[in-house]
């Protein structure tokens, strides 16, 4: 009996441990994509495995045989066009329609004081109330979200 105790706060105390290091953050944050330098509402995802950005104007093309995009990034009157490499394509599934092809492309991300090289897709999301979805890959090992927490104005 002495041993099962033993090993339940032990565990809790691991768990305890490791929530201590992680960053609280709210359904609803400001991110700041630092490739083009802008400073957007996003909505904190769980559910969904890869962040995604409003991106309009998604063009392909090719530069020295390797496959590239040319996407504007808009934040109210401000716009950017960029160019970046496409590292894939995947296929979003979502409710009630039929799914989606996006490239996915590698940016610079930062929420509060974390900044990640992550993988992004590409979706024009002029019509979401949020420019931006931060998924799990930026999420993973450093944040815990409480939903009941909405920050941004």
């Amino acid at each position: 009996m002495k041993l099962l105790i033993f090993l339940l706060s032990t565990t809790l105390l691991i768990q305890a441990k490791e929530i201590k290091h992680k960053i609280i953050i709210g359904a609803i944050e400001k991110v700041h994509l630092l490739d083009v330098n802008m400073v957007l509402k996003a909505r904190i995802d769980t559910g969904a495995k890869t962040t995604s950005i409003d991106a309009r104007e998604i063009t392909p093309f090719e530069r020295n045989g390797v496959k590239w995009v040319r996407f504007t990034c808009v934040n109210g009157n401000k716009s950017k066009t960029i160019e970046k490499k496409i590292l894939r394509t995947v296929e979003i599934k979502r409710h009630g329609t039929k799914s989606q092809n996006r490239y996915v492309i590698e940016m610079n991300v930062m929420l509060g004081t974390v900044s990640r090289l992550i993988q992004v897709n590409l979706n024009n999301r002029k019509s979401y109330v949020y420019p931006v979805l931060i998924g799990r890959n930026f999420l993973r090992n450093s944040f815990i979200v409480d939903v009941t927490l909405k920050r941004p104005k």
